[in-house]
């Protein structure tokens, strides 16, 4: 303990003979920076942040753009105006600065013949006749944005022009805000009706019919969240069943064997009218059936599809591989009659032999 009590009073020392080099302005200003040594007991002082080495950041918010003189985007331009004139109010010494660099940016359309009247006014006069900045505001708003937007916006929200549609609840919000703020509407419940009525017809349901959590009618930003929440839940869901939605692939077990094509066979060809010119005495009669006709088919036989002969002369006429379920049954009525004939008849004592020409002749 006496040994590190002796090398920390020889520090000491030795910082303060430094200090003294240092002179006045350096020595207070090392001081302030080197830490001391709490006393137990003693509350710590505390150390003042100081702002040298500090560089001040120069704000560079973004020029207004050119305004043709649209109304629907006067406004946006006044905004951006008026946003840049705030943020660097240093840059303009006066109202009249602010005036022209904004008329500066009205470089098309009606925009510039406006602002070129003005700059001849004040040739003439030899002053803006704006009085100040809000003066100009004013003007601006009267030849730039719409007349009576109040009333524009009344109209829109008596009519279905602002209903949800087929966009977003987010997008649909952003409208009717906008609308309601030019509208005037104050009273919350005319707000949450309206906001209700435009909703998508699924969403306005669920609304409805909540039992449970349904929000006032006086707190309008609830319904607004609300609305957001569940259509936000409803794309997810419909997102959901659309990437687990699969098309069946059939497998070897499950996949039929190969159809083998019979080949095309020529078709007969179309039958022409009796006389194809159209004369006063010689009319063309008119096919009244003619967008009922098919195609002709050949004459082939259902059985095994080969033409020069009808289905009752095949070949393969007994073949069960070429009949259909009518055939088979019929075929197998007949011989199940004929076995009961067969069992009912008396025995016959001597079985005449059957020659093969006379089974042609029976089966013919």
């Amino acid at each position: 303990m006496d040994e590190m009590k002796s090398q920390h009073e020889a520090t000491h020392q030795l910082l303060q003979n430094l200090i003294a080099r240092f002179g006045p302005a350096q020595a207070q200003n090392v001081q302030d920076h080197v830490p001391t040594r709490p006393v137990c007991g003693s509350p710590t002082p505390s150390i003042p942040p100081s702002s040298a080495g500090r560089k001040k950041v120069s704000l560079k918010p973004s020029f207004p753009p050119e305004f043709s003189g649209d109304r629907t985007s006067g406004k946006a331009f006044l905004t951006s105006c008026q946003t840049y004139i705030r943020l660097c109010p240093e840059a303009f010494e006066d109202d009249s600065t602010k005036i022209v660099w904004a008329t500066s940016y009205m470089k098309s359309g009606p925009a510039t013949r406006w602002a070129t009247r003005e700059f001849k006014q004040e040739a003439k006069v030899g002053r803006l006749r704006f009085i100040d900045w809000d003066d100009f505001e004013d003007e601006f708003r009267k030849d730039f944005m719409p007349l009576d937007a109040e009333a524009a916006a009344i109209n829109v929200l008596e009519t279905t022009a602002y209903f949800q549609g087929k966009r977003s609840v987010d997008d649909y919000l952003d409208q009717f805000r906008d609308l309601i703020y030019d509208s005037g509407y104050t009273d919350p419940k005319t707000v949450v009706v309206k906001f209700c009525r435009g909703l998508d017809r699924r969403i306005s349901t669920a609304l409805a019919g909540m039992a449970y959590g349904r929000p006032s009618d006086s707190d309008s930003e609830a319904w607004f969240r609300l609305a957001v929440r569940m259509d936000q839940n409803r794309a997810a869901d419909e997102a959901f069943h659309v990437a687990h939605r699969q098309t069946f692939i059939p497998t070897p077990a499950t996949s039929r064997p190969p159809v083998v094509s019979r080949p095309v066979l020529p078709s007969a060809p179309a039958a022409r009218f009796a006389h194809s010119n159209l004369t006063p005495g010689n009319p063309v009669l008119m096919d009244i059936d003619g967008a009922r006709k098919t195609k002709t088919t050949p004459d082939t036989c259902r059985h095994c599809g080969k033409t020069g002969h009808w289905a009752k002369d095949c070949e393969l006429h007994f073949d069960v591989r070429y009949m259909d379920t009518d055939e088979i049954e019929r075929e197998l009525e007949n011989k199940f009659a004929a076995k009961d004939v067969a069992s009912t008849e008396p025995p016959v004592e001597e079985e005449e032999e059957l020659s093969v020409e006379d089974f042609v002749s029976h089966s013919g």
